[in-house]
């Protein structure tokens, strides 16, 4: 599987600016001969949250163009954006299949309220795992990620993959950087995240979009201060060859711990 992130730094409220950008890096990915790309969490409208409602009311149109793109290049496309949904706020991963359909649904569960993210939105309610062409994948958005409760569940689930789009501090790149291969390491799989970088409403993001295999190691890994598309090739035959030589999952207790 050849993995494209796009790591771009997102303006508060400029939805046609971040729109502009993250159609050029669709259209390189695919020239790069990517299957998917990713783009960062609220890649549209970032997190100007006062206006949500508006922002998801024009994510309609949003999603619309990021189908065609998908068609165009028969490309995955995965990225959160506002969504409303029964009259409620969500911060949605949605991830657009090839033919420009909506294949998997993730709500972002846990919210952050140092970013008053709790104020605004709903969380969800539910899990996503799904299916791919390669594999069983996870979907999970930023600060999900210090739950890892989450990535246990998805990696008890048969996922291989867990796919992660972020709007991350730069403040606190250390824990991105260290909780991103510890669910990897811990439950052996591949996970995949992007995030943003530069300014974003007065708070700077910190980069290192990355890919780490189950072993652990960073195979692909963007700077923690400029905008750019890279892509990963990802074997699934190492989360097998993992698990094979350290036997984690045969080797809980859960009759102890649940």
């Amino acid at each position: 599987m050849r993995l494209a992130l796009a790591q771009m730094q997102i303006t508060p409220g400029n939805l046609q600016g971040n729109l502009i950008k993250a159609t050029a890096m669709i259209h390189s990915a695919a020239r790069q001969h990517a299957e998917m790309i990713l783009l960062p969490e609220l890649w549209s409208s970032g997190y100007d949250l006062s206006r949500a409602s508006h922002w998801a009311a024009a994510n309609l149109e949003v999603q619309e163009t990021i189908s065609d793109l998908a068609r165009e290049h028969n490309l995955w496309i995965g990225g959160s954006l506002l969504e409303i949904h029964s009259k409620k706020i969500y911060n949605t991963f949605s991830l657009i299949d090839p033919n420009g359909k909506l294949h998997a649904v993730y709500q972002k569960l846990h919210l952050f309220k140092l970013m008053d993210e709790d104020k605004w939105l709903h969380p969800g309610s539910h899990l996503t795992i799904t299916g791919l062409p390669w594999t069983t994948c996870g979907l999970a958005v930023c600060y999900d990620l210090r739950f890892p409760e989450l990535f246990r569940h998805y990696a008890m689930q048969n996922a291989q993959l867990v796919l992660v789009t972020a709007e991350w501090p730069l403040a606190r790149a250390d824990h991105w950087q260290t909780l991103l291969r510890a669910r990897a390491i811990e439950n052996q799989i591949f996970v995949a995240a992007v995030n943003a970088v530069g300014d974003s409403g007065g708070t700077k993001m910190g980069g290192h979009s990355m890919v780490i295999d189950p072993w652990g190691n960073i195979i692909s890994e963007g700077s923690p201060a400029t905008e750019n598309l890279f892509t990963a090739v990802l074997d699934f035959d190492l989360v097998k060859q993992a698990r094979e030589t350290i036997p984690v999952f045969s080797d809980r207790r859960p009759d102890i711990y649940g």
